[in-house]
């Protein structure tokens, strides 16, 4: 093996030993630990094959954590990915008044999600919200489980638009202009030369976002904890919320393990089947 090689891989070595310790082995440990009867204390009190899957999937909580995971998904994904889209679709050419729009648009990098979560927590709270004032509606936006979950996909939107959205924008930048320029010979403008030739020249930056909000949506959990705690009524109590609740304040092993095994084995999954989507359009 040439030097420049082995170069290469000690440049690799330090984030690999750092996957394999907070990464492979605590899953491997986890996958181990969802057949075994654990203590809360940590101590293995015998096999238990299945029977933590069993019960975890005949537990009506989980299985409405997972419903509302999906509906989640369901919403904040094309809510996403169509704001981050038609944003940075409208700064794409510079213009006079460009940098404003970029600075206002990657304005929410700068709060931290604890902040976001609780500016949203007071706009929409009660039935006089600040919401509610500019909707002239006196609608109790977080104590209704439809309007709780539209609120908690609103404020996902804002946790992820402003990578997504210099992302897709450097991507537009990025694009080779003499393909634009050709296609503006040919004919083509506006809508179609947007469609036919800027958005496909993007589509690997787009399936990118795409892949980033799957995750952050099927492991949402702290915008959740700040925003509704999972109420009301349990109608915005996510998978990795559930998770939290089991495994961090009762101390359940068996939930605990199990949960992990099985988000872990979904994400892999809804994942691959995306990839595989993508490579077939």
């Amino acid at each position: 093996m040439k030097a420049k090689e082995w170069k290469a891989y000690l440049y690799l070595a330090p984030a690999v030993i750092l996957a394999v310790i907070f990464s492979f082995l605590p899953l491997a440990k986890s996958f181990i630990g969802s057949f075994l009867r654990i203590s809360q204390s940590g101590r293995v009190l015998g096999w238990a094959g299945l029977s933590n899957y069993a019960s975890l999937l005949g537990d009506p909580a989980f299985l409405s954590s997972v419903r509302n995971t999906v509906v989640f998904t369901a919403i904040f994904l094309p809510l996403n990915t169509a704001v981050t889209l038609a944003a940075a679709a409208l700064t794409r050419k510079k213009r006079k008044l460009t940098a404003a729009a970029e600075s206002i648009f990657m304005l929410p990098m700068a709060f931290s999600l604890s902040a976001l979560a609780l500016i949203f927590k007071e706009i929409f709270r009660g039935s006089v919200s600040v919401a509610g004032r500019i909707f002239r509606t006196d609608a109790a936006w977080l104590e209704e489980p439809g309007t709780a979950m539209l609120v908690l996909a609103i404020l996902g939107v804002f946790l992820d638009f402003a990578l997504d959205y210099l992302l897709l924008l450097s991507a537009f930048r990025s694009t080779d202009r003499s393909i634009i320029e050709a296609a503006e010979i040919d004919g083509a403008s506006g809508m179609r030369l947007f469609m036919s030739i800027e958005i496909p020249a993007i589509r690997n930056m787009l399936a990118v976002t795409v892949f980033m909000a799957i995750k952050d949506a099927v492991l949402i959990s702290a915008p959740v904890m700040v925003l509704t705690e999972g109420g009301p009524f349990r109608s915005t109590e996510t998978v990795m919320y559930y998770y939290y609740l089991e495994a961090f304040r009762s101390g359940n092993r068996a939930v605990e393990t199990t949960v992990a095994v099985i988000m872990v084995l979904f994400s892999a999954v809804l994942m691959g089947a995306v990839s595989r989507r993508r490579r077939d359009v």
